[in-house]
């Protein structure tokens, strides 16, 4: 039954179609990336961080962000690495970094966008294909039209359009759900960020410790 519909959709519904398969490609493969990252993961390797820096464990901080598959460890790896320069050049690698994990979670979103929004305007081309194509045979048949013969003109316009709407209704609302948790884990990136820089200061106004500052030397010379 389904495939009886789609053909009498008529041409308009191979776009139709094609988009439906690259938008959902597409929320899959986004789903898969966002399933992946762990909000506990993040804190953890946050607090783990926090911890070393505390005792001077310059080293150690930065090993605790390795192996950790979150955009949080990321962004606190780049401001480790510059950990030995002024606050503000530690603030400034770690909001890169933040940028770019936020690129990378947007990956394939305009994409996604132009099928949600072709897919409604693609079913209204239907449409208007459709009615054309019922009045070019209103016209041929003149008194003697039957609604057999107009139906199939009316079939193309009315299925296009629905098409068009089921296809893009469920994938606007995940692509809404994918544009929230983003902008929960750009919150999250900013969070942590001030808290590594916060501590930064504290520590810089306070001076190093004994075991903090041979960590700092040795970053320093690696960067």
């Amino acid at each position: 039954m389904i495939w009886a519909m789609v053909v009498k959709g008529g041409p308009v519904m191979v776009p139709i179609l094609i988009g439906s398969v690259v938008g959902f490609t597409i929320v899959l493969e986004r789903a898969i990336a966002f399933l992946r990252i762990s909000s506990r993961d993040g804190q953890q390797c946050l607090a783990k961080v926090l911890q070393h820096l505390r005792h001077g464990r310059v080293e150690a901080a930065l090993s605790a962000t390795h192996g950790v598959d979150h955009p949080v460890a990321a962004v606190l790896r780049r401001g480790l690495e510059q950990w030995a320069l002024p606050v503000e050049a530690v603030e400034r690698a770690m909001e890169q970094a933040a940028q770019q994990q936020v690129r990378g979670l947007e990956r394939w979103f305009g994409g996604l966008s132009s099928v949600i929004t072709m897919e409604p305007m693609l079913g209204f081309l239907g449409t208007i294909t459709g009615l054309i194509r019922a009045f070019m045979v209103w016209e041929a048949a003149g008194a003697r039209v039957s609604v057999s013969q107009l139906a199939a003109g009316i079939y193309e316009a009315m299925i296009t359009t629905a098409a068009g709407l089921i296809i893009a209704i469920p994938l606007l609302m995940v692509y809404n759900a994918f544009v929230s948790r983003i902008k929960r884990l750009a919150g999250t990136l900013t969070d942590a960020a001030h808290e590594l820089l916060d501590l930064h200061a504290r520590l810089q106004t306070a001076g190093p410790t004994p075991h903090e500052a041979p960590d700092d030397a040795r970053l320093s010379a690696r960067h």
